[in-house]
């Protein structure tokens, strides 16, 4: 049985909300919203983007902290146990009808940025107080930085 596909064949373009108005964010932009006709209601969906650059970050602290500990075996073990520990989880019922908390996710389609950012300043903080207490975070910021060619991104404002 084949599956449907759910991605979407919509084309999607970036907006920015600029005194109270949705204008198109680059000439790319401007182009592809001109191909809609004038006065006719359109669907959006309203999402801030992930920052590839934030994330990637995230992973490399996650790789530094594995080599740094023999408390996870894995990146991924690591991540599991920071999303717990971040109360991003899932509840489960077991079919015994207990209840089990699962890790959930930090995917760009399930945690928004402003969450994401959130989650990464609670993870940080679990790593240098339980993790490897007394770690120090300017230290091992600028290392992550450093391995994962870290640019400062300009926030919204």
């Amino acid at each position: 049985m084949s599956k449907a596909s759910n991605k979407s064949k919509s084309q999607w373009i970036l907006v920015r909300k600029v005194e109270g108005r949705l204008l198109p964010h680059a000439p790319y932009d401007v182009e592809m919203f001109e191909r809609y006709p004038e006065n006719v209601p359109l669907r959006i969906q309203l999402a801030q983007p992930r920052s590839g650059p934030r994330h990637r970050l995230y992973r490399v602290i996650l790789r530094i902290v594995v080599a740094n500990t023999k408390k996870f075996s894995t990146e991924d073990a690591l991540h599991k146990t920071l999303l717990v520990g971040c109360g991003v989880v899932e509840p489960v019922i077991s079919p015994d009808a207990e209840i089990i908390m699962c890790p959930s996710s930090t995917a760009f389609d399930a945690m928004p940025e402003d969450e994401f950012k959130i989650y990464l300043d609670n993870a940080l903080e679990i790593i240098t107080s339980l993790i490897i207490p007394g770690l120090d975070l300017e230290d091992l910021l600028k290392q992550a930085r450093a391995e994962s060619n870290w640019k400062e991104e300009k926030e919204a404002a």
